[in-house]
């Protein structure tokens, strides 16, 4: 384990209900017009009214880009940077979740550092600090409002690409449970579980340290005790108050101490067939702790520990790893997310080649056990 660590987080957080309204205030000490990434939907809502009324209380000006697809795209960036350019924009606001801000820091990026930016996919690669980003969170699972990475699809090559470095942070994230009291259960229940395996792959990553341990371990009890509330009821504002912290400590975990390789599957199942990030790491996860327990089963132990303390299971880290991993499957069951994989459309014969990619992902870095290709089509093989 190294002696040094490093820790980033966006400059400014604005958390807890009502959040939303200080992000006139915020703004005005970034810029005088920012450009809105968000998608067709979000941007007909009263949530995008609102913005634009907050800002103009402060006399900035707001133009909306609302094309970011589910998986935001090479595409999507550059008309996203296009309209920020033509419309002289100082800055960007992003509303929704991992893909609206995965979108808008790429297009924040490329207003400081020349095309394209496939080159600079990697760590560290921008030279520039990019233009002032506001993230604007609408679900509770991603933690892409605070972290300093971003990914997007590649559509010629089916293949997701893995931005990071300090330029890819925001400058203001706003986490407001009131604006996830609308989100429909089934998207709850992925994002949800998508914050899960962020908090139990990075209490387990190689890259983890003191502190993304503690944050990991909170977010884990968090999410267990508030996730089926806020998927039985949405109009539960305790149980998504809930959430955003644990979505947010789960964040600040990841963000720093790495991810394993539920997120390199997903992401090589998600490049080729453009399927749910979230939903895709709640199928993954349990398949992938059994393949990690040789290698962490003590870890798994303590997180069990963590959300059930007075059972006998955690005396064994054997033990303790298999009921973790259990009670894994019975949250996923309960919200509806323990779905097989070829229920999703995923095919067999495509198994060989989503290895092949996620074995190449920085993600594989991280995981506590090295997979060979015959562990990762295992796992396909026992989600399928």
């Amino acid at each position: 384990m190294s002696a040094t660590s490093f820790f980033y987080l966006p400059r400014v957080s604005v958390l807890g209900a009502g959040s939303l309204n200080e992000i006139g205030e915020q703004a005005s000490r970034l810029a005088r017009r920012f450009l809105l990434v968000t998608d067709s939907y979000l941007a007909s809502t009263e949530v995008t009214s609102r913005i634009r009324r907050l800002l103009a209380e402060r006399q900035i000006g707001l133009v909306i880009y609302d094309k970011v697809q589910p998986n935001p795209t090479l595409e999507n960036v550059y008309e996203a940077h296009s309209l920020y350019v033509e419309t002289e924009c100082g800055g960007i606001i992003s509303l929704g979740g991992g893909s609206a801000h995965d979108c808008a820091k790429a297009a924040a990026a490329l207003a400081a550092n020349p095309a394209p930016i496939e080159q600079y996919a990697g760590v560290d690669r921008f030279p520039n600090q990019g233009a002032p980003v506001i993230t604007v969170n609408t679900t509770a699972g991603t933690g892409s409002e605070i972290t300093n990475c971003f990914l997007l699809t590649d559509t010629k090559t089916n293949t997701k690409l893995i931005f990071e470095g300090v330029h890819a942070l925001a400058n203001v994230a706003i986490d407001d449970p009131k604006l996830m009291l609308t989100l429909p259960r089934e998207l709850t229940a992925a994002t949800g579980m998508d914050a899960l395996t962020h908090a139990i792959e990075c209490y387990v990553s190689n890259a983890s340290f003191k502190l993304t341990d503690e944050l990991a371990r909170i977010a884990v009890q968090y999410i267990f005790r508030s996730l089926p509330a806020a998927v039985a009821d949405p109009d539960n504002l305790d149980a998504r108050d809930d959430m955003v912290y644990g979505q947010y400590m789960a964040g600040m975990a990841f963000g720093n101490g790495g991810v394993g390789l539920v997120h390199a599957t997903a992401h090589a199942l998600g490049g080729l067939y453009n399927l749910p990030h979230g939903l895709l790491n709640a199928i993954l996860l349990p398949h992938v702790m059994r393949f990690n327990k040789r290698g962490c089963a003590g870890r798994y132990a303590e997180l069990y520990a963590a959300i059930a303390p007075l059972q006998e299971e955690v005396q064994s880290a054997g033990n303790g790893a298999d009921a973790l991993i259990s009670e894994v499957e019975r949250l996923s069951r309960k919200i509806g997310t323990a779905i097989p994989l070829h229920k999703l459309g995923v095919r067999e014969e495509d198994f060989e080649a989503v290895a092949r990619k996620a074995l190449t992902d920085t993600c594989c870095d991280t995981n506590p056990v090295c997979p060979v290709r015959s562990d990762i089509i295992g796992i396909l093989t026992s989600a399928y």
